[in-house]
């Protein structure tokens, strides 16, 4: 076989050299990004567990739930979907940041100022339709927030795009504690007006923060890279109608379960089933929270790596965000399946036990959603967002068409648990099946078999050591899951899978610049 041509040589070096330059920066941000959602994590169940104490009252924190719930859908929508889009068109030529700002500016204005009318005005309408006339105060507090969060995300995507994450990182540790102090803060005083206040107090407080930190877009420069504001509403629509697919992806399946189990047990055994479901669903969807920071990070490179053209680099990207997110999200789906029993009885009471047996196929079908989510990440930084969408819905129409064909037929307790989780994971093993091959075949990228197999390998060592381990009880069984940990990782560097060249990057990552 003859070598490659110097020209061709020195070109394939130079990208791998940038892409492991940009790597221990994504592994920086990555560091960032993943502690700032930890204390997110951290502060959100803080909020949680104060606020019913603070509040007095089961009926008035049930008015916040309902109300917080509603005006949630609304924020997660606008954040995922404008995040990403600003970060895109900035990513791909940062010489064009103001102009992003300021076409970004005049849509968010209309993207948070529509819902935030709707909850103003509508307030009354929504409160009956909820048979709670009380909740429309509350409402219009709360209908600020949307319009807050928009502009908000705004500067958040512009942070990405520049790939500034500790920057990024810094702005969900700030809003999060403002959130935590001023809604629990008020919350003594006004009880849930109190607490929606103080959320909308901080809202505006970020707000500010991150305007200041990001700064204003300035008046247009006469060179100044220019974008054509229609070409980032037709984005941010399709991000919109991606972000919500995924959403429905994330969370049709228990509601579903509620009413399939409806139709053949009795109104509370249907709602206890529901209940242990989502008792399975809260552990498994823990690795796709995990890879959330690898889709934060991997977005503004592959923008401007596909931006330039520049098909090497998008393909070393891929190879490597692939290949690290398969070894994490398999770390963590072992941990959680290698003692379902264990965990369950930890962490919820005796019952939930009767889940035991569908935890670990649910952890597969989330660990595909989990690596689907990033593989659809890279196509939507890419530009592809309609293949994105399509794959998302290939997910949720197999995983409900498999539902309705398997949940029915399974006898209501542990067997409907196990129907219900092999349905899902059907949906979600179509969808990541669809991703790798689009990705491959698209962009050039995917998956390396051989890292896929090793990383196999590796499961099925660590997967039979705690299957055969003995364990009775939590300490013995957290033991297990522990071994279990350390026999997957150990597999990993047998069969060379994290090499040498991984720790050096490693050890880059957490050394100080």
């Amino acid at each position: 076989m003859s070598s490659p041509a110097p020209s061709t040589a020195i070109k394939e070096d130079a990208s791998e050299t940038s892409a492991g330059s940009e790597g221990v920066e994504a592994g920086r941000g990555a560091l960032f990004i993943g502690f700032a959602k930890i204390y997110f994590m951290f502060t959100g169940s803080l909020q949680r567990f104060a606020l019913p104490h603070l509040i007095g009252d089961a009926a008035g924190y049930g008015a916040f739930g309902v109300v917080n719930n509603l005006i949630s859908i609304v924020n997660n929508t606008v954040v995922q979907a404008t995040v990403p889009s600003i970060s895109k068109f900035t990513a791909e030529d940062n010489r064009r940041t103001d102009a992003v700002k300021r076409a970004g500016l005049r849509m968010q204005v209309v993207v948070g100022g529509i819902p935030a009318l709707i909850f103003l005005l509508g307030a009354p309408l929504i409160a009956r339709f909820e048979k709670a006339p009380d909740y429309v105060g509350y409402f219009r507090i709360a209908a600020a927030i949307p319009f807050l969060y928009a502009l908000y995300a705004l500067f958040v995507g512009s942070a990405n795009g520049l790939k500034r994450f500790r920057t990024q990182a810094s702005f969900d540790v700030g809003f999060s504690t403002a959130k935590t102090i001023l809604l629990l803060g008020l919350a003594v005083a006004w009880r849930v007006t109190g607490a929606f206040v103080g959320f909308a107090a901080a809202a505006v407080v970020i707000l500010i923060v991150a305007a200041r930190t990001m700064g204003l877009p300035r008046p247009k420069a006469q060179d100044e890279a220019t974008i054509s504001p229609w070409r980032l509403v037709g984005f941010m629509g399709a991000m919109v109608a991606y972000t919500l697919l995924l959403n429905v992806a994330l969370n049709y399946d228990q509601p579903l379960l509620r009413r399939l189990a409806g139709d053949t047990a009795d109104a509370y055994r249907a709602g206890l089933i529901a209940g242990h479901y989502d008792g399975l669903r809260t552990l498994a969807l823990l690795p796709y929270q995990a890879l959330l920071v690898i889709t934060f990070v991997i977005f503004p490179l592959i923008s401007r790596s596909t931006f330039v053209n520049d098909r090497e680099a998008t393909r070393l990207y891929i190879n490597q965000t692939l290949r690290y997110a398969l070894m994490l999200v398999a770390a963590m789906g072992v941990c959680l399946a290698a003692r379902p029993g264990t965990l369950l009885a930890i962490v919820y009471p005796r019952d939930y036990g009767e889940g035991a047996a569908a935890l670990p196929i649910l952890v597969l079908g989330e660990c595909c959603l989990a690596m689907l989510s990033v593989s659809c990440a890279i196509l939507n930084a890419a530009g592809r967002a309609a293949a994105a969408i399509v794959l998302i819905a290939i997910t949720v129409v197999a995983g409900i068409g498999a539902a309705y064909v398997l949940v029915p037929a399974a006898e209501p307790g542990p067997k409907m648990l196990m129907a219900a989780a092999t349905a899902t994971t059907i949906g979600t093993v179509a969808g990541f099946i669809g991703a790798i091959a689009y990705v491959r075949r698209g962009l050039g990228g995917g998956l390396p078999l051989a890292s896929a197999v090793r990383v196999a390998i590796s499961v099925g060592i660590a997967v039979a050591v705690g299957h055969f381990l003995p364990a009775h009880g939590k300490l013995l069984g957290l033991g297990v899951i522990a071994a279990v940990a350390l026999v997957y990782v150990l597999g990993l560097l047998a069969t060379g899978e994290l090499g040498p060249a991984d720790r050096a990057k490693l050890l880059r990552i957490l050394r100080r610049r």
